[in-house]
């Protein structure tokens, strides 16, 4: 059996973007995730899976809320990144400080994105200390085709440039 760090170490050899799901809880509340994938077409489905240790697994679990918004990062929303995920505090809170706006679910989109994917909790299936969320998409759009996207890779942000 392998250690929670040697897997890890191997999982971050694979880059990944890096997104920021958003929830339209009072107050707005997100977090940083990675493990986000597109799942289906038709019906438009895609996924995220969250760490049972968090505020946002509570949100879900608890059926306060059934709808998330996936920001894609551009390069230079490292800040918001960092800060979703726990890893750095900010002057202002960010909900108040970047440009926001809402769609179909209600949970905040940073405009300044790359693209966003509004969703409804279309299934949860437990997986360990996470649990995945599929989920059915109600709104989308790209809203930066120039920008750069935000990476992550062996634990370090980058960029697709």
């Amino acid at each position: 059996m392998t250690d929670s760090d040697a897997l890890r170490d191997a999982i971050g050899t694979f880059a990944t973007g890096v997104t920021v799901v958003t929830f339209p809880s009072d107050p707005p509340h997100g977090l940083t995730a990675n493990a986000v994938s597109s799942v289906s077409l038709d019906p438009p489905l895609v996924l995220v899976c969250i760490d049972h240790d968090t505020e946002s697994y509570e949100l879900l679990d608890s059926g306060e809320v059934d709808e998330y918004c996936i920001n894609v990062l551009a390069a230079d929303q490292q800040h918001l990144g960092e800060y979703f995920a726990r890893m750095t505090e900010l002057e202002e809170n960010p909900f108040e400080a970047e440009a926001t706006r809402t769609a179909a679910t209600g949970a905040p989109i940073f405009e300044d994105g790359l693209a966003y994917l509004d969703c409804e909790v279309w299934e949860a299936v437990p997986a360990g200390d996470h649990t995945i969320y599929v989920g059915e998409v109600q709104d989308l759009a790209v809203l930066d085709e120039e920008a750069e996207g935000l990476t992550f890779f062996r634990g370090e942000w980058g960029s697709t440039a």
